[in-house]
């Protein structure tokens, strides 16, 4: 949202706020996981529904909640080098996400905001936890 009166911006511009989804090794570090370990909150997941089209490939679902929204597919990325750089506090990232529905393989997820992150006295983290129950309408055949 651009429409933050409090001006509870994380770090970021004044009276904005923004978010974006990255996953995390362990609750207990503060940094997202890094090229080199497995990314699986993601890679793992089906895209059920998506607002955009452009989101296809699970690099492409990485790469959209990674970046708020604002890259939304690793061929557009590549095929525009010339489109401005996200800005690392997200401040030109869109203020709305665009929408999606996924379903998340079973397994325990944890996942950071890099923007809401401080470091010392503040971070925005999660832990996502996916049990698969058979016979449900949502589970995996």
């Amino acid at each position: 949202s651009n429409t933050n009166p409090k001006n509870y911006a994380g770090q970021g511009t004044a009276g904005t706020d923004r978010n974006n989804m990255v996953e995390m090794a362990d609750p207990s570090v503060n940094y997202p996981v890094t090229s080199e370990k497995t990314l699986t909150m993601f890679t793992n997941a089906e895209i059920v529904w998506s607002s955009d089209d452009e989101t296809k490939t699970k690099q492409d679902l990485i790469l959209s909640m990674a970046s708020s929204g604002y890259y939304n597919s690793m061929s557009l990325c590549r095929a525009s080098p010339k489109k401005t750089a996200l800005n690392v506090l997200l401040n030109n990232a869109p203020a709305s996400y665009r929408g999606m529905l996924l379903r998340f393989a079973p397994g325990e997820y944890y996942y950071m905001c890099t923007r809401n992150n401080n470091f010392s006295n503040r971070n925005q983290k999660g832990r996502l936890v996916v049990r698969n129950v058979p016979g449900s309408k949502l589970s995996k055949k």
